[in-house]
């Protein structure tokens, strides 16, 4: 660029700034101390990590794991565990106390009955008298109680027949009316054996009838 002068003279002048002298860096005398600082590092877990902003991917679709759906699955039962939980940690100290006893009444009542059932199959008798049955029948203008029935064997070992005793219970009287002998001495392991027998009734109606295993001085008056 040019400048004009008065005089007619022209001078050329330049306007870019000389180059600067590179300045030499001062020499370090001495070395400089380390500093140690004690740092203590915290665990942060991956779950609990997030992103400072949300990022939304329109092009990919997240695939459903099967963890989460185990995970979901699992849900339900553990949310009716923690309701369990906080129900018992709120109720009062007679309410538990009311819940166990609950709880505990059903075995506590199995593991009583189970022994009895046992003892009551164990001490069935070997003998019973099973089948009674009564009739009021009239013969030559009396009154005859024919009492029917049935004696069994429930072992598995020949068992010897007692007497058999025929009681009659009337006006709140009971009274021996008449012993049975049997034919046979002895009932084979499982066999039932009938017997019956006949009474003269003085009575209106038909009596109660007990029928019963005597010992060996039994008799009828």
């Amino acid at each position: 660029m040019n400048a004009s002068r008065p005089n007619g003279a022209t001078r050329r002048m330049d306007f870019l700034p000389p180059d600067r002298a590179a300045r030499s860096a001062p020499a370090r005398t001495g070395t400089r101390a380390i500093e140690i600082i004690d740092a203590e590092f915290e665990t942060v877990s991956v779950a609990n990590r997030r992103g400072s902003y949300p990022v939304f991917n329109d092009n990919s679709r997240a695939k459903p794991r099967p963890g989460a759906r185990m995970a979901a699955t699992a849900a339900p039962e553990g949310g009716l565990l923690s309701r369990f939980e906080r129900l018992l940690q709120a109720a009062s100290p007679k309410a538990f106390a009311v819940l166990v006893t609950c709880l505990c009444a059903p075995v506590f009542l199995l593991a009583l009955g189970m022994p009895q059932h046992n003892t009551a199959v164990a001490s069935s008798p070997a003998l019973s008298i099973n089948s009674v049955t009564t009739a009021l029948k009239d013969a030559n203008g009396m009154k005859i109680l024919s009492v029917y029935g049935a004696v069994e064997n429930n072992t598995n070992a020949p068992k010897a027949v007692p007497t058999i005793l025929v009681d009659v219970i009337a006006n709140g009287h009971r009274r021996t009316a008449t012993r049975i002998m049997a034919e046979q001495p002895a009932l084979a392991p499982g066999e039932s054996r009938p017997f019956s027998t006949r009474l003269l009734h003085t009575g209106g109606k038909l009596p109660e009838v007990a029928v019963s295993f005597g010992g060996a001085g039994d008799s009828a008056p």
